[in-house]
């Protein structure tokens, strides 16, 4: 039976699945049309409690929320309503609305809201830094457009907080305004509105309010968001409450009590969170404008001190378009432009694998590697020259230079993740530091200094969450662990194969050397031939340079014959390096490490769920903390044991075992190279002396006074028979000696007639059996010739130019 202004379960094409949430005096109803499958969220105006009554004040604020979210508000970030049809369906709704009200059809988020998100385990110590930011840039997006519209909210609260998915994020919507009212110039009114939790004190003391009101719900929601709890003493009830917020200073942004009713004012914010250090400390500057008890000067700064950046005034102050001048002109609003600036910011986040440390970097245009170097020095002790950053996939560029910018180094969208790991080079044992010391919150380390404390429930919420971040900042810590070994695998298997083209390189000129070696060899040694073939050299003088020739190419030869064992060496070595490195990422710990749950996660959530739910039920005991202190200790225990594990040890020392060897492969091929230089310019230069001492014996015989013969005389006076023409140069390669064959009979001392642009005759291509395997036996193999001559050719060609550029 439906009662009373209920609506009904269907209305034409519409259905009605489910409630989505009550606002400051409606209910929200999910509708979908089943032809179209379109979802929209369906405020009605309804009071909730028993014995209540409409009064003409409810009325007036539903038909305000309905009026500016219809009317008046558009901005991406505020809830945007929805034109709804067929008007038959608005029309059915309105007939069960009490007092004949307005409805409210808004674009369903199906995200639900913050609180829901505040409410997961994992959330339990703050959300992740994107989507800190998401929620602050969204906040600040949606409220600076509602006071540009002189309206203030005044109940921004996380369950006014919703979730819009867009693509593959969610957008975060302001809703629910219920509450807001466009502000006079006097900026009045006396009434208590908004949740308690969130509202500014002066909504509280006082008869007159402005829209600061909102900087305060900005600053605590800001807060919790990062810690996973409101800012000062959240369990306390509000008369205490207000007396410890009114005491604290202008730089507090919160206050904590402990287990013996101590209070402690803190400038900080908490150690347990998720977000870098850098953001950290922008965001406690940002709070103490957002906190600030005074309303007229929260989210204001003194005019003088208008600088966003920097300690003092400076002409480089950052202006913003929003600097306005109170009615004093001594104050200047930066809440929301302080804000910008902050959210603006690139902030290079790194992961030390030395000692699972985080460290991040503000980093601009002019940021220099150096600088992040000395940055990183600063804060984990590793030396600046012992510093190596080894990037992650997600990274484009290949690897980190000198003159790399870590501006470009930047990913936006990646704060849960490290852009760079950074590595000790000198740490020769292991990559990670031996003997890693836990970081353990002092809530725990205090509970178990007094392990048999009963803990105050608040105290014991703090216990619990904290536990549980330690836990699950173990695993995280373990994960990026076994990423950034595997991203160091990578980088280092990819410096190695990129070293296969210069090692092939050099193999074929070392080898191209050889050859050139041994081109000179036979080119002595024809040229000793064909010299002491016409007797016409001085016995003495003939041998004494023979004898030097020879010398010296046994000498060249038996250098260039040990470089080239020591480039085979080099070539087997190195096969071996690039083998056992693609070996270490086949490595079974580099499989799927990022879906284990190496600290039993799931299973410490339900304990945190156990204890959370009897705190709600105020059912704790002095045993409560105990579940939660097991399951850290487990985890200590876990912990040692996967950092000592022999497989993990030796995973690592595999790698830097590659890295040093491949370090030694790289000191000798650069010797190599630089002696392969050497042997090239002389082995250049002996050719080049070789030939010069062969026209100084030539040109010494052409001046003696040994008669010239007709037919061996050349024009310019050089005795011509001493050097052989190409019949006689033939009989030295025997595989190219020629024979005619005369009636089958094979006749070696003639000598085949060439005549200059006379008829070619081609020789027999009829060789007897017994002919061609002599020829077989005596010359070398055919194609170790044409091998080698291909060699010879490419190493001449060389040998010529360095000829030259030696001659020039």
């Amino acid at each position: 039976m439906i009662k009373p202004f209920e609506d009904p379960p269907v209305i034409g094409e519409w259905c009605r699945e489910k409630r989505l949430g009550n606002g400051g005096f409606g209910v929200v109803t999910l509708w979908r049309n089943k032809q179209t499958q379109q979802a929209v969220a369906i405020k009605k105006f309804h009071i909730l409690q028993e014995r209540s009554e409409i009064t003409d004040k409810h009325c007036e604020r539903w038909r305000n929320e309905v009026k500016l979210m219809t009317e008046t508000v558009q901005n991406e970030n505020i809830v945007r309503t929805v034109d709804v049809q067929p008007r038959s369906f608005i029309e059915e709704l309105l007939r069960n609305s009490a007092n004949g009200l307005p409805v409210l059809c808004m674009e369903y988020c199906e995200g639900g809201d913050l609180r829901r998100v505040l409410n997961r385990v994992e959330n339990c110590c703050g959300l992740r830094e994107q989507d800190v930011r998401d929620v602050l840039r969204s906040l600040r997006n949606a409220i600076a457009y509602l006071h540009s519209l002189k309206i203030t909210h005044r109940d921004i609260k996380p369950e006014n907080l919703v979730l819009k998915q867009q693509g593959d994020r969610f957008v975060y919507k302001l809703t629910d305004l219920g509450y807001a009212k466009a502000l006079d110039k006097q900026s009045l009114n006396a009434s208590l509105v908004g949740t308690v939790e969130y509202i500014a004190p002066d909504l509280i003391y006082c008869d007159r309010y402005n829209c600061s009101v909102d900087y305060w719900s900005m600053g605590v929601i800001g807060f919790e968001i990062v810690t996973g709890v409101r800012p000062f003493i959240p369990h306390a009830p509000i008369t205490r409450w207000m007396m410890h917020v009114q005491q604290k200073k202008s730089a507090d942004i919160a206050i904590t009590e402990d287990n013996r009713e101590n209070y402690t004012y803190h400038t900080e914010i908490f150690a347990e969170n998720y977000i870098s250090n850098s953001l950290r400390k922008q965001l406690e500057r940002w709070l103490v404008l957002a906190l600030e008890w005074n309303p007229k000067q929260r989210g204001y700064v003194p005019y003088s001190a208008t600088i966003v950046e920097g300690n003092a005034a400076s002409p480089k102050g950052v202006t913003f378009a929003e600097d306005k001048q109170a009615g004093s002109g001594s104050t200047v609003l930066k809440i929301f432009s302080l804000l910008d600036h902050i959210l603006e910011k690139r902030i290079l986040v790194l992961f030390s694998l030395y000692d699972c440390r985080w460290i991040d970097v503000e980093v601009t245009s002019d940021t220099t590697m150096a600088a992040v170097r000395e940055h990183v020095y600063q804060q984990s002790g590793i030396p600046v020259d012992e510093i190596d950053f080894i990037l992650p996939l997600e990274q484009k560029q290949p690897r980190v230079e000198n003159d790399t910018r870590p501006y470009d180094l930047y990913l936006p969208d990646c704060y849960g993740r490290p852009m760079v790991y950074v590595m000790h080079r000198s740490n020769r044992e292991s990559i990670v530091q031996r003997d890693l010391k836990p970081r353990i919150p002092k809530s725990i380390t205090d509970v178990f200094q007094n392990i048999k404390i009963k803990l105050k429930p608040h105290m014991l919420r703090q216990f619990i969450a904290n536990a549980y971040y330690f836990i699950a900042n173990e695993q995280r810590q373990y994960v990026l662990l076994l990423d950034g070994v595997r991203n160091y695998g990578l980088t280092l298997n990819d410096a190695i194969a990129r070293r296969k083209d210069e090692i092939g390189r050099m193999n074929k000129v070392v080898y191209g050397i050889l050859g050139g070696v041994e081109y000179h060899k036979l080119t002595v040694s024809h040229t000793r031939d064909a010299l002491n073939a016409g007797k016409r050299i001085p016995s003495a003088s003939f041998e004494t340079a023979s004898h030097q020739w020879e010398e010296k190419c046994y000498r060249i030869e038996t250098n260039v014959r040990k470089l080239a064992e020591m480039a085979d060496k080099i070539s087997k070595r190195y096969e071996s390096v690039l083998k056992r490195s693609r070996d270490a990422l086949r490595h079974p710990l580099l499989h799927e490490y990022e879906q284990q749950d190496y600290f039993g996660l799931k299973n410490v959530e339900g304990r945190y769920e156990q204890t959370r739910a009897r705190i709600l039920e105020k059912i704790t005991n002095e045993k409560s903390h105990m579940d939660m202190s097991q399951a850290v200790y487990e985890c200590l225990k876990k912990r040692d044991v996967l950092l000592r594990d022999a497989a993990f040890l030796e995973l690592q020392r595999q790698l830097l075992d590659v890295r040093h060897e491949m370090q030694e492969i790289e000191k000798v091929l650069e010797k190599v190279v630089e002696l392969t230089e050497k042997y090239k310019r002389d082995l250049a230069r002996l050719t080049l002396e070789h030939q010069d001492e062969v026209w100084k014996l030539l040109s010494g015989i052409g001046d003696s006074s040994t008669p010239a013969t007709t037919n061996g005389t050349l024009s310019n006076g050089i005795y011509g028979p001493c050097i052989a023409d190409i019949d006689d140069m033939v009989p030295v390669f025997p595989a190219t000696k020629v024979r005619q064959v005369n009636g089958g009979n094979t006749t070696s001392n003639s000598k085949p007639k060439f005549e200059v642009g006379g008829p070619m005759t081609p020789l027999p291509s009829t060789v007897s059996n017994g002919s061609l395997e002599c020829h077989r036996e005596e010359g070398p193999n055919v194609d170790d010739l044409i091998a080698a001559n291909e060699t010879l050719i490419l190493t001449t060609n060389e040998l010529l130019t360095d000829s030259l550029l030696i001659l020039k």
